[in-house]
């Protein structure tokens, strides 16, 4: 990595930390109240997003400077870009030779990043719904991809064992790096702390490591789960990260003091696919055998939603958790909000 991109990624994390500390512990104004999201009920389902011939819906991000923008990830190897508030198909974004298990919204831009079990990365321009690069850096399946706070570069993830870190506008792999020893090595997710100095990785054999981006260390271990790791999620204050494994809990991790201070058991056998915190830290959204949203700090369950037909693979929060969206194999893509 370059000492321009590393001085970049300081002072874009500089910056985040002193707008962090200007705005304290205000709740944003006009965010959803408790009560608002215990009231959450099913607003609207499309199921005509993606191909009734190869069913599923399998990952999901909103546009971060308007939550109306929404992109899907389906089995039918097309990610799909929609307008909540129109109700419009807005591009239809073909190139993957495999299903698309992961989706992200360029949070200013229209620009859409997916990725795929066949091992390759895309970046889409929205408007014209032409893929820009193709990021070639795994020899396996990409299981994780996460954008920098800088909005300019890529964190993926792999089977193959390696997590990788690469330029948006030039396709270029700046850094590729084992992401563990020996064993069964593979990475099953990937995800950037909201500062962009360190990110997070899951394995196959259920550790969740922290790393340092800027030095390519693994600076700390979180294990307890059982199973491959599912999810991880990063709270918008970069204090708490969630995590998920095939062991029917999220288990809540500091980060300032590296400990696991609180486990939310679920039902038997619940699968959890998904993990989201709103922007402000509030709430966490869980998905997979169904959809649910915690109160955070207290880590109350607000609301359980059942709509789904099948396991919810994707959840994500609108602006100041005035709605919840969210996929699942069930075709659906819907949306949960309450009556102001």
């Amino acid at each position: 990595m370059s000492e321009d991109v590393t001085a970049k990624i300081q002072a874009k994390a500089d910056s985040l930390t002193a707008d962090r500390k200007r705005r304290g512990k205000t709740i944003p104004e006009g965010l959803a109240s408790a009560d608002d999201i215990s009231q959450y009920r099913q607003l609207a389902s499309h199921t005509g997003l993606h191909s009734a011939g190869v069913p599923g819906l399998l990952a999901l991000d909103l546009q971060l400077s308007d939550t109306s923008k929404v992109v899907t990830g389906g089995a039918d190897k097309n990610a799909v870009v929609f307008n909540k508030e129109t109700e419009q198909v807005i591009a239809v974004l073909k190139g993957h030779t495999k299903k698309v298990t992961s989706v992200i919204y360029h949070p200013s831009e229209e620009l859409v990043f997916s990725a795929s079990p066949d091992a390759s990365i895309r970046v889409w321009g929205v408007q014209q719904a032409q893929c820009g690069q193709i990021i070639r850096t795994h020899e396996g399946p990409v299981t994780g991809l996460s954008l920098h706070a800088t909005g300019d570069y890529l964190l993926s993830s792999s089977t193959d064992g390696f997590w990788a870190f690469s330029d948006i506008q030039t396709g270029k792999v700046l850094m590729r790096v084992a992401a563990g020893e020996g064993g069964n090595s593979a990475a099953t997710c990937a995800q950037f702390h909201p500062d962009g100095l360190i990110f997070g990785t899951g394995t196959a054999d259920s550790l969740i490591k922290i790393w340092d981006l800027k030095e390519r260390q693994n600076v700390a271990n979180f294990p307890g789960h059982s199973g491959p790791i599912s999810a991880i999620a990063f709270s918008e204050n970069g204090f708490y990260l969630a995590t998920a494994a095939d062991d029917a809990v999220v288990k809540l991790w500091d980060l300032r003091r590296l400990s696991n201070f609180k486990t939310i058991t679920l039902d038997n056998n619940y699968e959890v696919k998904s993990l989201r915190f709103d922007h402000s830290g509030t709430y966490l959204a869980v998905a997979g055998t169904d959809v649910r949203v915690y109160l955070c700090k207290k880590w109350t369950e607000l609301k359980v939603l059942n709509d789904h037909t099948a396991q919810a693979t994707g959840v994500a929060f609108g602006s100041n958790a005035s709605f919840l969206a969210s996929t699942s194999m069930d075709r659906s893509l819907k949306f949960f909000g309450f009556d102001r």
